[in-house]
């Protein structure tokens, strides 16, 4: 439910619109061409934007298409928008209000031969609430259709963005500013704010309100959570009294929640809640397992929960997903496991990107713009499971050849790796020949080893130390002749 100062946030909305202490012009957001030639230099990164052909077996699924679509369509991922039907008549009843363009018979989704669908999600208020117009749920799904992944990146409500056409305000504010035109242009706006912010473009969106949830969860049975850590927020509001305080708590361990308690779950936001970090990570939380639940054979055999989904989605929920770009949605959905699925939200932790503002309640992008942010959802997918891990590493140069540490830190930076470097230092010998990657963490930062393993062309050692360096890394790595003959191009280290 909204929360009391939504009231502020609308009155002082042409005050956020100023431009802020940072200058940031969407138009002119570049990096220095000599530092991305070197961030781009021996980046073990590879492109995956060759064409491949498709199996027999795909053409021929391809091929069945439209007969596919007249038998059962999965509801799964509500808030994801992979959307199904139960019974294809009753859906076709209700396809009009969910949808904007139900009938259009994509055999492809909107980007998925480049390799990544991205679909915009906002969490808006229930109508007739206060508030209802400001979006504080605002997420991207990217789905990688190449390699079977997901990501799942929120955007905190009061982070403060460039709404095109409006200046800058705090990006909840986005949709509200365009509903109050005529005609209303909530979706449209939020979009193209999005797009701007994160430098990608959004292929489809999917508008909820919280009954929206709530309805979902319920209608499935429910759903399951493991609660990591028990939590107390005294200032939730009652659900049939905004006005009011009621609180809610839950306990740490596995737990069933029903619709009411999985809608707090993911909205308390006070107490030990973890504000609107702590809030977006449990609502990714939420939707995976309403995906998990909704796929399960016991929810797609049984009609009064697909109808009660289906139910839940006419009255809460619109998008502009035709029904055969839903199912599409689905097939993909199916080849997805848990472990790829990445989730991504924009904090105020040293890797989190976000800072706050000394004059107001805004978060302001760290960097002063949002070019490390664009850096790091372009490549998701691959820098993603490093941000998860957090690492810190120090740098250390064993050679005789003066700036090749600082130079790779460069290229770390420039790259848009989310590797926090502690310290840059000199080896105790200058004589190593072939780098060295020393893993404190006992194997415990897998996607981080790997990077730099194929950055560097070695291969790590995990320490036998008892206790980790008195820097507090997580890896050192000491950079050898081998490397420093790769990058003399580049001459002595800024």
């Amino acid at each position: 439910m909204p929360e009391e100062k939504h009231k502020t946030q609308r009155k002082n909305s042409k005050k956020e619109q100023d431009k802020p202490d940072f200058v940031y012009d969407p138009e002119s957001d570049e990096f220095q061409q000599s530092r991305e030639a070197l961030a781009l230099e021996l980046d073990p990164i590879k492109s995956n934007s060759d064409n491949t052909l498709l199996d027999s077996k795909l053409l021929q699924k391809k091929a069945k298409r439209k007969k596919r679509i007249k038998r059962t369509i999965i509801l799964t991922l509500l808030f994801l928008l992979l959307l199904g039907a139960g019974v294809f008549t009753y859906l076709v009843i209700k396809a009009g209000k969910i949808s904007t363009n139900p009938f259009n018979l994509s055999s492809k989704l909107k980007g998925e031969d480049e390799g990544r669908v991205n679909i915009m999600l906002l969490g808006v208020g229930d109508p007739g609430h206060e508030g209802e117009t400001l979006a504080d749920t605002n997420m991207v799904i990217s789905i990688d259709t190449r390699n079977n992944k997901v990501a799942m990146i929120s955007i905190p409500r009061d982070t403060r963005v460039y709404i095109p056409g409006e200046g800058y305000a705090k990006i909840n504010n986005a949709h509200a500013i365009g509903e109050n035109k005529t005609p209303p242009q909530g979706i449209e706006i939020a979009q193209k704010t999005i797009e701007q912010t994160l430098d990608i473009p959004i292929h489809y969106y999917v508008r909820a309100n919280f009954s929206g949830l709530k309805h979902a969860v319920d209608a499935v049975g429910g759903i399951d959570i493991d609660v990591k850590d028990a939590l107390y927020d005294p200032e939730y509001p009652c659900e049939k009294n905004e006005g009011r305080s009621c609180g809610f708590k839950i306990s740490a361990g596995q737990t069933q929640m029903d619709g009411s308690t999985a809608l707090k779950y993911a909205r308390c936001r006070k107490g030990n809640c973890g504000d609107d970090f702590g809030r977006a990570l449990r609502q990714q939380e939420v939707l995976q397992a309403l995906r998990t639940k909704a796929a399960s054979t016991k929810t797609l055999s049984d009609p009064k929960k697909l109808s009660g989904l289906i139910e839940a989605a006419a009255n809460n929920i619109k998008t502009n997903m035709s029904l055969s770009e839903m199912q599409r949605a689905y097939e993909l959905s199916k080849k997805i496991s848990p472990e790829n699925i990445i989730d991504a939200v924009l904090s105020l932790n040293p890797n989190g990107f976000l800072k706050s503002d000394p004059s107001s309640s805004d978060l302001l992008p760290a960097a002063g713009n949002f070019d490390e942010i664009k850096k790091f959802v372009k490549d998701i997918f691959i820098f993603g499971p490093i941000w998860a891990e957090d690492p810190k590493i120090v740098l250390q140069n064993g050679t005789s050849v003066v700036g090749i540490a600082g130079k790779l830190n460069i290229k770390l930076t420039n790259s848009g790796v989310p590797i926090t470097v502690l310290e840059i230092q000199n080896s105790d010998t200058r004589d190593y020949t072939t780098s060295e990657i020393i893993d404190y963490t006992d194997g415990k930062m897998p996607n981080t080893i790997k990077y730099l393993e194929d950055l560097l062309g070695v291969k790590a050692t995990l320490s036998d130390k008892a206790s980790r360096p008195p820097s507090g890394e997580d890896i050192t790595v000491i950079l050898g002749t081998d490397y420093a003959d790769k990058i003399t191009q580049y001459g002595t280290a800024d």
